[in-house]
C-alpha cells in the first residue's frame, strides 16, 4: 500500500509506500473476502521461481499468476529465454557438485537432493502434489543434516529450522497443521529415529493445494493451504505404510568406520560455499527447469507416478533430460531401503561374537561393553562397534549416542532369536540365575 506525497526538494509528485492504517484493515478482515477485487496471497518466495506457463517470475513483488509474492533475497541471476539441452548440462553439473563430498550409492541417489532444489523452485508452477525427500545413511555422521541444509538454502535462502519427529500421530497432526497456518514452503524432520510415517503425514504428501488437519488447542478440523515441501533425515529410516509410495529416498553409504573424521572433503564449508554462490546455483537449477520447457517438454521415457503426475511429468523429466539419472528408481518400493529390524540382526549378527568373546552373554553386560562409563551422549574412540550401536538405537528408538535400556534391546533380540540371516542366528539360554544370555549360533552343514 502507499499514497501519492509531495516531494518539497523536487516539487514533484511521488508514491512512497506506507503503513495501511488500523480501520481499512479491521474492516478487509471483517469482511471475510474480496476475491474479486482483492487478489489470494498464495505464498511468500523469497527465490525466482517457475511459473505454470513455464515462463520465471524474477521480478519483486507480487505475481498474480502464480499468487506468490517474490522478494528475493540474494541477487537474481538472468536466466536465458531459451536454455538449451547443453546449457542444462553444464546446469546440472553445477548442482551436482553441491552433493559430490556425499558417497551415494549411485547416480539416481545422488539426483534426489537436486531434485528437491528444482521441487522448491518449481513448487508455484506444479498443480498437485509432490513427493517428500528423505536424506537417509548406514551410519551417523555422514552428513545427512548437511544435505538438507544445502537444499533449503539453495531452494529457500536459508536453512530450514530442524524438527524432531513427533512421537505419535495425534502429535504429528499438530505440528503439521502449525506449519500450514504459517504457510510453511519447507518443512525439515531431523534425524528421524523411529517409523517415518502416518495419516496425517500421507494426507499431506497427496494434498492438492489444501489439506484437513486439527489445530492445537481447537476441536475444529479447517481446510488449510498446504505447499510445502517435506524433508528428512535418519539413518535406516524405516518407511511406514503407505507413506512408501509418498517419499524419494537418497542412501549414502560411507566407507569409513568413522565418516565424521573425514577431511578430503571438496569443499570443506559446505555451507558457506553454497550461500557464496547460492545465486549461480539458484540460475543452475531455473536453467534445467526453464530450458525443458523452452525445448516442449520433451518425452524422455519416463512412466508417471501416481498421485504426482504433473510433479514426475516436470521434475524428473527435466532432470533425466539435462543429462541426469532417474530420481524415480529411488522410491522405496522400488526396493532401495532395507527393513530397520533386519538390517538391525544383521549388525548383532555380525558384531556380537567380537563384543562377548564368544561368550552367551546378558543384554547389561553387553550394553555395558557398549556404552563404557562417559558423560551420555559422548563421543567413544574407534572401536568397530558404532554399527551395532546405531542399529540397536535405531530399533529401540534410543536417542542418538545413548545407551538404550536392557530391557528394550531384550524385546528386540527375542523378536529376531532364532531367524537365519547369511548362515547365522541368534540363540538364548538362561544362566543359573535366571538371566537370559544370548550367543550368535552359525548353521551347520546339512541344518
Amino acid at each position: 500500500m502507499g499514497k501519492t506525497t509531495l516531494d518539497k526538494s523536487t516539487g514533484e509528485w511521488a508514491f512512497r509506500p506506507c503503513r495501511a492504517p488500523d480501520d481499512l484493515v479491521s474492516a478487509i478482515l471483517e469482511a471475510g473476502a474480496w476475491t474479486d477485487r482483492i487478489p489470494t496471497l498464495k505464498g511468500i518466495s523469497e527465490t525466482a521461481f517457475l511459473r505454470p506457463d513455464g515462463t520465471l517470475a524474477a521480478s519483486q513483488g507480487f505475481d498474480r499468476q502464480t499468487g506468490y509474492f517474490l522478494a528475493p533475497t540474494s541477487t537474481v541471476l538472468d536466466v536465458a529465454d531459451r536454455p538449451t539441452q547443453a546449457d542444462a548440462a553444464e546446469a546440472l553439473a553445477e548442482l551436482e557438485e553441491v552433493f559430490a563430498d556425499f558417497p551415494y550409492v549411485d547416480r539416481s541417489h545422488a539426483m534426489v537432493p537436486i531434485a528437491a532444489i528444482l521441487t522448491l523452485l518449481a513448487r508455484p508452477a506444479i498443480e498437485g502434489s509432490v513427493p517428500g525427500f528423505i536424506a537417509d545413511a548406514s551410519t551417523r555422521g555422514s552428513g545427512k543434516s548437511l544435505q538438507t541444509d544445502a537444499i533449503s538454502t539453495i531452494g529457500i535462502g536459508r536453512s530450514t529450522a530442524k524438527m524432531s519427529w513427533p512421537p505419535d500421530a495425534t502429535e504429528l497432526e499438530k505440528v503439521l497443521s502449525a506449519y500450514a497456518l504459517r504457510g510453511a514452503v519447507c518443512v525439515n524432520f531431523d534425524n528421524v529415529s523411529s517409523g517415518f510415517g502416518g495419516a496425517p503425514l500421507d494426507k499431506c504428501l497427496t494434498a492438492v493445494d489444501t489439506v484437513e488437519l486439527r489445530v492445537l488447542g481447537k476441536s475444529e478440523v479447517p481446510a488449510v493451504a498446504w505447499r510445502a515441501v517435506i524433508l528428512a533425515t535418519g539413518n535406516n529410516v524405516e518407511i511406514l505404510g503407505d507413506t512408501t509410495r509418498r517419499v524419494l529416498v537418497s542412501r549414502v553409504e560411507s566407507p569409513l568406520e568413522n565418516p565424521e573424521d573425514r577431511t578430503d572433503f571438496r569443499h570443506p564449508d559446505l555451507l558457506a560455499w553454497v550461500r557464496d554462490n547460492r545465486p549461480r546455483l539458484v540460475r543452475a537449477a531455473l536453467t534445467i527447469l526453464r530450458g525443458f520447457v523452452a525445448a516442449g517438454r520433451p518425452s524422455q521415457g519416463l512412466r508417471a507416478w501416481g498421485s504426482f503426475e504433473a510433479w514426475s511429468a516436470l521434475v524428473p523429466t527435466a532432470i533425466v533430460w539435462a543429462g541426469g539419472a532417474d530420481v524415480m528408481a529411488c522410491r522405496p518400493e522400488a526396493g532401495t531401503s532395507i527393513e530397520p529390524e533386519k538390517a538391525a540382526l544383521l549388525a548383532v549378527l555380525e558384531h556380537w561374537p567380537t563384543l562377548t568373546g564368544g561368550v552367551p552373554t546378558t543384554t547389561k553386560r553387553a550394553l555395558a561393553a557398549l556404552y563404557p562409563a562417559k558423560s551420555p551422549g559422548e563421543r567413544l574412540p574407534p572401536d568397530g562397534f558404532d554399527d551395532l550401536r546405531d542399529a540397536l538405537e535405531s530399533v529401540t528408538n534410543a536417542k542418538p549416542g545413548f545407551a538404550p535400556s536392557p530391557k528394550s534391546v531384550g524385546y528386540f533380540l527375542a523378536r529376531v532369536c532364532g531367524r537365519w540371516a547369511e548362515g547365522k542366528r541368534l540363540a538364548r539360554r538362561d544362566d543359573r540365575k535366571g538371566f537370559t544370555e544370548w550367543r550368535v549360533e552359525t548353521r551347520k552343514v546339512g541344518q
